[in-house]
Order: C-alpha cells, then sequence, then structure tokens
C-alpha cells in the first residue's frame, strides 16, 4: 500500500498528461468532471482500441496501487463531517 508521499502526482489519462504539486491538488483532480470525461470516453474507446485499453490499464494499475479509491473515500468523509458541523453550529446559533 502507498503512502500519500510516494503517490506519483499524475494524471496518465488527460491529455495534457498533468502533474501536481501535492496529494490534496491530485484528489481535486481525480474527483473532477473534466477528469472524469477523459477517464469515461477513454474506457468507451478501449474496447475497440489498443491504445486506449493500455492507457485505461495503467491508469487502473496505478488507481489501485496507490489506494486512490480509499484516499477519495477518506475525503469525501472529511468534507461531509465538515459541512455537517457547519450545520449543528449554524443551528444552535440561530437558537440563542
Amino acid at each position: 500500500m502507498a503512502t500519500p508521499s510516494s503517490i506519483p502526482l499524475h494524471c496518465s489519462i488527460c491529455p495534457k498528461l498533468p502533474t501536481f504539486s501535492d496529494i490534496s491538488h491530485l484528489l481535486t483532480h481525480v474527483a473532477s468532471k473534466g477528469h472524469l470525461s477523459h477517464y469515461y470516453k477513454t474506457k468507451i474507446r478501449s474496447a475497440g482500441e489498443q491504445q486506449a485499453r493500455t492507457l485505461i490499464d495503467t491508469y487502473d494499475t496505478w488507481y489501485d496501487d496507490n489506494n486512490i479509491e480509499e484516499l477519495m473515500a477518506e475525503r469525501l468523509s472529511m468534507k461531509q463531517q465538515r459541512n455537517d458541523t457547519g450545520r449543528a453550529s449554524k443551528r444552535r446559533g440561530w437558537c440563542v
């Protein structure tokens, strides 16, 4: 299992092959509509194009080897906790 500091901070699916300065920026990119669109389109093309199949396989291996899904889940959970805390404090403030 890779630690966040050992994860290659690049995206091999997107045409510009972006590189990121830290894991937070990488995760933001992976969750973006643009990235997801490129991934989906490449996945569809991979059914008939070997180059697209290789690209998807490489990306999926990177994603799995570096537990990106787990990192994304942790990030979503933390965001939800912050939102829940904010809502609770707003509700308490109105009752004062």
